[in-house]
């Protein structure tokens, strides 16, 4: 009886082992890919990195780098979280949530939330001074005067940039960022 059962145990553990022996290890989890907003939240933390200010704009170093969001808000704690401990020319960032145009004056990047469409026209006209990136995501967003717009294209978020625009804001944009946009005309002065 007794060699019956060690020949039982060597056999399960024969069995047990080559179960083991070949199962597969489990498979390294994929991350999740990021959000659409997520996207668009690091979009505008690379704006701001990759466009020049004018110097008339005179921001003290110990100014916030204000991006305001006019109208509903699509991205949540998004783009708070994206920005959250980091600076652009030395300054902190702060995210701001407006309602009217003349409330992101100070702003340096106003993200024009879709929301907004129908007045997109009049906001873009307040905005219309030296050191402001409008940032739209609204179809004709950049050819009726906005200086960038966000569009989908199979599924990924791209850019068009509306380079007239950006200089009449006296804005710099950098060669890379413009090599990755889709450059769009604007209307006329």
């Amino acid at each position: 009886m007794a060699l019956l059962s060690a020949r039982a145990l060597a056999a399960a553990a024969l069995l047990l082992g080559t179960s083991l022996a070949h199962a597969q290890p489990e498979p390294t989890p994929t991350p999740p890919s990021p959000t659409e907003f997520e996207v668009k939240a690091a979009f505008l933390y690379n704006f701001a990195r990759f466009v020049e200010w004018p110097a008339e704009t005179g921001h003290d170093p110990g100014t916030p780098f204000v991006i305001a969001i006019l109208g509903h808000d699509p991205f949540g704690a998004v783009l708070d979280e994206t920005v959250a401990g980091k600076t652009v020319g030395g300054r902190p960032i702060e995210v701001r949530r407006v309602a009217r145009a003349d409330e992101a004056r100070d702003a340096q990047i106003v993200f024009v939330s879709p929301s907004e469409r129908p007045n997109t026209a009049a906001i873009l006209k307040a905005l219309e001074r030296p050191g402001i990136l409008t940032v739209g995501d609204t179809d004709g967003f950049a050819s009726q005067g906005g200086a960038i717009n966000f569009t989908l294209q199979a599924r990924r978020v791209r850019f068009e940039i509306n380079p007239t625009a950006a200089e009449q804001a006296r804005l710099k944009m950098s060669s890379q960022l413009l090599k990755l946009a889709t450059l769009v005309p604007g209307p006329r002065p």
